[in-house]
């Protein structure tokens, strides 16, 4: 079994400037991704060669990415590509699906896996057309697709006016933008983001572009409904009330044949999970985020987490937790001098506080607002894996399962290929209704083995 000094779960902006800081004082590093190029998702480019190629459909944040290209290049620092790390077990070895390895060893790890879209559940959300705002942005970014037929973009926040823009620049034909949000606060949005003037430009430019397609934005409006024999035929949308609540009566339809949605994101902590690291279970997140010291170290001595698997707070956040990560890894490992780290350490965590501001604001705008629960009916599917419904969640909660793990034992929810990912934050917004906050933080679930679907052959072949 190899041992590497430092090893990186996740190639995004935390994860590459965590392994570019560590490895240019001298640490051994690796860092495994799944795509085929670094990046992760906000910098996901154009497959496949392994190199750094500037999209032509994304370059938002392009001053950042050159920064982060020049280091990595400059690092040498070992990527292992299209691998799924998939299991962590004692003393931080890493098992993950890749040709030339199975099993690494690390004297110090860092998970940056980032998050994924929170799932909102609703009659019809699992038909074919249904798919997050990040599964249209893949596509895009990653293989110059653009989804054909009528698009209507749903949800809340930044990231609806980002994609609508993405597309339209792309040909996509975009019918309609629903935001949960009302107008006013959607304009508060704008007024907070003056001290930013980068993201105020950015924003601007993606309505004016909207607006230049004459896409209509219904603000204080839900998705109520997806319909569809066999694949989506029309949206059921209806104004909402605060607390996103549909308000009957309001009801109306439009035809579409794609239905993108983000409602905001949930830490993916399923390998963190897997080390052991304490966690806190977060309603607003409807999800885990992982305790951690002001150097981003878990609770498990030499596991760090960095970047939006601590939650959301954007590129240049990201970055920088991942600067003081990988300094702190330096020190520890002796490649960095007690003073010179803390030095750094020192300009960084100020830097970081100074944009702590933008990471609250969009926590404010994805917050959880419980109307959306009242979006699904008996028959609704909370966990699609195993297919189990509203009404028999309903059931179990009803007569007295309090939490996550006596749901899934009494009715397989969370046990299927998605793990939970799908289901638990629906479960989370539930409880959040019957608990008290303080022993709502304290639920957790446990991650099982492997935390992602993976090919028989690769347990077949492992070997140490």
């Amino acid at each position: 079994m190899e041992t590497r000094d430092f090893v990186v779960i996740g190639s995004g902006p935390a994860g590459l400037s965590a392994a570019a800081t560590a490895a240019a004082a001298g640490v051994d590093v690796a860092v495994i991704g799944e795509d085929h190029q670094v990046g992760g998702q906000i910098f996901r480019q154009i497959v496949p060669p392994l190199r750094f190629e500037y999209s032509s459909i994304d370059r938002q944040n392009q001053r950042i990415f050159k920064r982060l290209e020049k280091e990595w290049v400059e690092s040498k620092v070992q990527f292992l590509n299209r691998a799924v790390a998939w299991g962590i077990f004692g003393e931080n070895a890493i098992a993950f699906d890749n040709p030339k390895h199975s099993i690494l060893k690390a004297k110090r790890l860092l998970f940056s896996e980032g998050a994924y879209e929170t799932p909102v559940a609703f009659p019809g959300w699992t038909l074919p057309g249904v798919m997050t705002l990040g599964a249209a942005q893949t596509l895009l970014k990653g293989q110059g697709v653009v989804p054909k037929g009528i698009i209507v973009i749903a949800g809340t926040g930044p990231l609806l006016y980002y994609t609508a823009s993405q597309l339209l620049k792309n040909g996509a034909e975009v019918a309609a933008l629903i935001e949960a949000s009302t107008f006013s606060k959607v304009a508060g949005w704008t007024r907070k983001l003056w001290r930013a003037p980068g993201i105020l430009g950015k924003g601007l430019k993606y309505m004016a572009i909207i607006k230049k397609h004459r896409v209509p934005i219904y603000y204080s409006t839900v998705v109520k409904e997806a319909v569809g024999s066999e694949v989506l035929e029309e949206i059921v949308y209806a104004r909402a009330d605060n607390l996103w609540k549909p308000q009957a009566g309001t009801e109306k339809r439009i035809k579409a044949d794609i239905l993108c949605l983000n409602f905001g994101f949930t830490p993916s902590t399923h390998l963190s999970h897997m080390a052991k690291c304490e966690h806190i279970c977060d309603p607003q997140l409807r999800g885990w985020r992982p305790v951690l010291n002001p150097r981003f170290e878990t609770t498990q001595p030499g596991v760090f987490v960095g970047g939006d698997c601590t939650g959301i707070g954007g590129v240049e956040m990201a970055v920088l937790e991942g600067r003081i990560a990988g300094t702190e890894i330096a020190r520890q490992l002796g490649a960095m001098g007690e003073s010179e780290a803390e030095r750094r350490l020192e300009g960084l965590t100020k830097s970081l506080e100074s944009h702590r501001w933008y990471q609250n604001f969009l926590k404010r705008i994805y917050a959880f607002r419980p109307g959306l629960l009242d979006l699904m009916t008996d028959e609704t599917l909370v966990c699609r894996c195993e297919e189990v419904d509203f009404k028999t969640v309903s059931e179990f909660i009803q007569n007295g399962a309090h939490h996550v793990e006596q749901i899934k034992r009494h009715s397989r929810m969370g046990m299927g290929r998605c793990q939970g990912r799908f289901c638990y934050p629906t479960i989370i917004g539930m409880l959040a209704k019957i608990l008290p906050a303080k022993e709502l933080e304290s639920e957790d679930f446990s991650a099982r083995l492997p935390s992602k679907p993976l090919p028989l052959k690769t347990l077949f072949e492992l070997s140490p």
